[in-house]
């Protein structure tokens, strides 16, 4: 049976960033199956006597200091990697061995100095997409870094750069069925911060750090308020149709406006007093960490899983022969 060039390739990621390319050759027989098991059993060996080529300058990431490296990250790896396009990275090494098109190859994660196995994954070898020659990416500077100080986590400073500004522009753009919108989305958010995926954390959350007596309101018509308006974007949740609970409508004054409490059909309450409401929540709900500093813990490990504005991962200059 005739022997074909098969390749152990290491990715080699440190700080998730993958500037260099470990790999080792060698000749075998047999099926793939075999191939790839052959090659997976010489990974604890062969990571100790690869070779190594530096990735191609077309691919850059842009550090949160303003400094520019040439790599990718492991993110944008595991991309090119599902789309079955990940060869262009390892396409000096099959060069320079004269490889076969679409050699057989098997890639294992070495990262911070380990071998990461944590799962084994067939992918497309047939590519999905075409072959990028070459991305540009930005990565912000992570949350706990930018706003940690001597004096602290300034959380209300992180809460308020990721969900009030956005908040805030659309109501001084007038915006204000889609700020009605946002404001229950980041309520919802703050809840599973605080209290996790559970039952009840949006009204849990407003009970405990909110005065909603001011804003004239429950917490269970909100709640229904939020289902329809953030699902339909409409104030007819099914509890509402069904007479359960009030339907709720929203005003704009700078004050309450005494006779602004009903029109027979639905509750009113001032859109204005629910925000400054929720922020004086969010002040409170700030101040719960300095009380209880355990509760940072699950903070951190709730909001690494948020997407946020400030630090959604930009990619440019994407080019495609």
């Amino acid at each position: 049976m005739n022997t074909e060039l098969i390749f152990n390739i290491f990715p080699i990621c440190n700080d998730d960033i993958i500037s260099t390319i470990g790999f080792r050759v060698h000749e075998h027989s047999g099926t793939d199956e075999e191939k790839i098991n052959f090659l997976l059993s010489k990974v604890e060996t062969d990571v100790k006597e690869m070779g190594y080529i530096k990735i191609s300058e077309n691919f850059k990431v842009k550090l949160p200091n303003g400094e520019e490296v040439i790599g990718l990250t492991k993110e944008r790896f595991n991309n090119l990697q599902h789309n079955g396009t990940e060869g262009i990275l390892y396409e000096p090494i099959f060069q320079v061995f004269d490889a076969p098109k679409n050699p057989l190859s098997v890639a294992t994660m070495f990262v911070d100095g380990e071998i990461k196995i944590t799962k084994s994954e067939k992918f497309e070898t047939v590519p999905k997409t075409k072959f990028t020659e070459g991305i540009t990416e930005s990565i912000p500077e992570h949350y706990l870094k930018k706003f940690m100080t001597e004096n602290g986590f300034r959380l209300g400073d992180l809460i308020n750069e990721d969900f009030i500004e956005a908040i805030r522009l659309l109501f001084q753009n007038q915006k204000y069925v889609s700020c009605a919108k946002l404001l229950m989305a980041a309520i919802d958010t703050f809840a599973f911060l605080d209290f996790g995926d559970v039952k009840d954390n949006f009204k849990n959350w407003l009970t405990k750090y909110c005065d909603l007596s001011k804003v004239k309101v429950t917490d269970e018509q909100l709640w229904e308020y939020r289902n329809s308006m953030l699902h339909m974007t409409n104030t007819r949740s099914r509890k509402v149709m069904q007479n359960d609970v009030r339907q709720l409508a929203f005003y704009l004054s700078e004050s309450e406006i005494d006779f602004m409490t009903s029109n027979g059909e639905a509750n009113y309450f001032n859109l204005l007093t629910l925000i400054n409401e929720v922020n004086n929540g969010i002040a409170n709900w700030c101040e719960s960490y300095n009380s209880d500093p355990d509760k940072f813990e699950n903070f951190c490990e709730r909001y690494d899983s948020i997407i946020s504005d400030s630090r959604y991962r930009q990619i440019q200059d994407i080019k495609k022969p």
